[in-house]
């Protein structure tokens, strides 16, 4: 298989997937690794260490890993999932 090429930030893939970032923030935190193609991104260097901040991006195969666990929690809330949040 070939390497990605390229990755989804977290704030687009709430787009792609009409979900709350905050929520997709919070489920990919808990359910993926890196392996799964859930990256961290950083942007810039030039900040003490304890500023250093990440996006969190996708790859296609991170998205599929992600839209699961949506799936799985919406399974696992009655089928609420996002709402209320």
């Amino acid at each position: 298989m070939a390497a990605p090429s390229f990755v989804y930030t977290i704030s687009c893939v709430a787009k792609m997937l009409g979900e709350p970032e905050d929520w997709l923030e919070e489920l990919a935190s808990m359910n993926l690794e890196p392996e799964d193609g859930c990256l961290g991104i950083i942007d810039d260097l030039d900040v003490p260490a304890e500023q250093l901040a990440t996006v969190t991006a996708f790859t296609n195969a991170g998205i599929e890993a992600l839209k699961e666990r949506v799936a799985e929690a919406k399974r696992q809330s009655g089928g609420t999932g996002s709402e209320g949040r």
